[in-house]
């Protein structure tokens, strides 16, 4: 995720969306697997001269890890590893879920963009095979919550498509993936959850 999106109603729904699954399905932890990748910020322009963002304001208003000093009845783990290879982040994945002590848990996938398009994907999607492997290192109990944004602009259905696509990557059954969403405050993210058993 880009720090610059950090904050929003999205950002109202996610939380709202995964503290209620970690009630519904008693997970005492979430682990948040951020995708961070660092936004560029322009310049401000002060009696014509061009100044950077001050680090403080940048950290106060865009702080993604700050989310796991809030308090509630779960704990939450943030992996805010910058976001840059493949291969190495997969691997920071797998070792935080393995280190996880409670039980369940919700591991929480949360790209910029969703899962990887019938093109070329980049760096704001997460890869099938990603999405397969992770599912394969969660326990039994555990839930996946995976973000998606809207995939398109035009009007066509677009959730229905990405929640198959979901299923078929962590090998369920398309009627084991469930959808949570509020259109009234952010129509276009959706987020597919399914329980391992």
């Amino acid at each position: 995720m880009k720090d610059q999106w950090y904050g929003d109603n999205r950002d109202l729904v996610k939380w709202g969306v995964l503290l209620e699954l970690s009630r519904k399905y008693k997970c005492s932890a979430i682990l948040q697997v951020l995708y961070r990748r660092p936004s560029e910020w322009a310049t401000i322009q002060i009696g014509g001269d061009e100044v950077d963002l001050r680090p403080e304001v940048i950290q106060h208003f865009r702080d993604a890890e700050a989310i796991s000093r809030m308090r509630g009845p779960v704990s939450i783990e943030v992996i805010a590893d910058k976001f840059q290879d493949r291969h190495t982040y997969s691997q920071i994945i797998a070792r935080r879920i393995k280190a996880r002590t409670a039980s369940p848990g919700i591991v929480f996938l949360d790209p910029d963009t969703g899962l990887q398009p019938k093109g070329k994907p980049g760096h704001e999607h997460v890869l099938e095979s990603e999405l397969a492997e992770i599912w394969k290192l969660m326990r039994t109990g555990d839930v996946r919550v995976f973000y998606q944004h809207q995939t398109n602009r035009k009007g066509e259905p677009w959730i229905d498509v990405k929640k198959d696509q979901f299923a078929k990557a962590i090998g369920i059954q398309q009627c084991c993936a469930k959808l949570a969403y509020a259109p009234g405050i952010a129509r276009d993210v959706a987020f597919f959850y399914a329980q391992r058993d």
